[in-house]
């Protein structure tokens, strides 16, 4: 897992709760594209400073719409993973992260693009991201 907070929860086991929003939302399906090492991404940089100097790093950023994440709910209340019911007025999932990464690899495998809008609905945010097909990932 990628050290950062998301996969630090994955890692731990812990569970995810989106209250009062779908899956389009949770940001841990992104570490599920980074773990299957997804063949798009917007191209992104950042600085750091290395032995004194600054240097520019330059990487893809598994970013588009999002919207596709919403298969998510499908998968995983089709396989008994996901526990809803009402907080207030909000509706509310339950889910162990560990599961929502294991679940969204497996439909990665077999379409790696699954997240993303086919090319035909023009979404721009889903073409920008497969702008970057055919460059490699490392």
């Amino acid at each position: 897992c990628p050290p950062s907070p998301i996969g630090r929860i994955h890692e731990l086991d812990g569970q995810v709760i989106l209250l009062g929003v779908g899956h389009h939302s949770n940001t841990t399906l992104h570490l599920a594209e980074l773990m299957s090492k997804v063949p798009y991404g917007v191209p992104r940089h950042c600085t750091i400073v290395e032995n004194g100097s600054r240097v520019r790093i330059a990487y893809l950023e598994n970013d588009h719409c999002c919207q596709n994440f919403s298969l998510a709910d499908v998968w995983l209340r089709r396989n008994g993973l996901q526990k809803e019911g009402q907080i207030g007025n909000a509706h509310a999932r339950l889910v162990r992260s560990r599961d929502i990464v294991k679940i969204a690899m497996e439909q990665l495998a077999h379409d790696p693009l699954v997240f993303l809008h086919p090319a035909e609905v023009a979404c721009e945010e889903c073409d920008a991201a497969r702008q970057s097909i055919g460059y490699g990932r490392s």
